[in-house]
């Protein structure tokens, strides 16, 4: 008996613990991770750019100093901002073709657009390469076939190949992104906004797009850091000249070998991509919506 007691105790004891502390041993396995994949490269990264090997500040003010670094992060804005702009300008529209569509015209539509996220980035960017060269298809098409051009129009190792290799890249992803906000939306309203007697292109921008535009706005943030952080697709179609952080980074970890530039890189990178963050949170269109009301 008092055997049994005790291991009654244990176990009430056992679950009074379990009740109490069960959601801080629910947040282990997501915090080991944070801190072991997220925290620690990110603090090793900021201890280099500070050190190296002494206390010095001298990397930060180089790139705030020098106009060559300050050109490639304009560069790096400039093209995540274009390659969102065309990726919105082409997903939406897919995204709301997908919505309407039948279920089997659905189902082929969305195998299409996951086709190209089951190929790897390199394999594209080398077909984009083949395609868009002085003798590839395009330009063959439109000096010899069609005659629009009388000669070659230079469309990669430039921005111009940026621009269309990253907007194929990030096309799926914007895609899915808008249709998961475009299926929540209840399509009985635009039906509801005919019936009381608005015109198709009317009922969408009234009723649709507004409802829709939660999506839009949280694709376009993830598209923009994503674009911003981009370097294989840069670092292959692009030119010398289109040279933005990202390549800047691996130029000075791979071939300078001078971790602490590369570091202090980075580090502002992220910084400017958190800024980013934290603006589009104080910007979201509800939020918006609410302070006007």
């Amino acid at each position: 008996m008092p055997g049994r007691a005790l291991s009654a105790n244990a176990s009430s004891f056992a679950d009074r613990a379990l009740a109490r502390h069960g959601f801080l041993l629910l947040l282990l396995p997501g915090l080991f991770f944070s801190v072991v994949f997220f925290a620690l490269p990110v603090g090793l990264l900021l201890k280099r750019s500070f050190f190296d090997p002494g206390f010095t500040l001298g990397f930060y003010e180089e790139i705030f100093t020098n106009p060559a670094y300050l050109t490639s992060f304009w560069i790096s804005l400039k093209i995540a901002f274009i390659t969102t702009v065309f990726s919105m300008l082409a997903s939406y529209p897919l995204a709301y073709a997908i919505l309407i569509a039948p279920s089997a015209v659905r189902s082929i539509m969305l195998a299409c657009v996951l086709l190209p996220l089951w190929t790897n980035i390199l394999i594209r960017c080398y077909a984009w390469m083949l395609i868009l060269q002085t003798n590839g298809v395009i330009n063959t098409m439109l000096v010899s076939w069609l005659g629009v051009a009388n000669e070659p129009i230079p469309l990669v190792f430039n921005l111009t190949g940026v621009i269309i290799g990253m907007t194929h890249y990030l096309i799926p992803i914007n895609t899915l992104v808008i249709l998961s906000v475009m299926t929540g939306i209840d399509l009985r309203l635009v039906s509801a906004a005919k019936g009381l007697g608005a015109n198709p292109v009317r009922a969408f921008l009234h009723v649709f797009f507004p409802l829709s535009m939660p999506g839009v706005s949280a694709s376009a943030i993830l598209i923009f850091v994503v674009g911003l952080g981009f370097f294989v697709t840069p670092a292959l179609l692009g030119g010398q000249r289109e040279t933005n952080v990202s390549m800047l980074v691996s130029l000075y970890f791979t071939d300078v070998l001078n971790w602490g530039m590369g570091s202090a890189l980075a580090t502002v990178l992220m910084v400017l991509t958190v800024l980013l963050l934290f603006g589009y949170s104080f910007l979201q269109p509800d939020k918006m919506q609410s302070s006007l009301r």
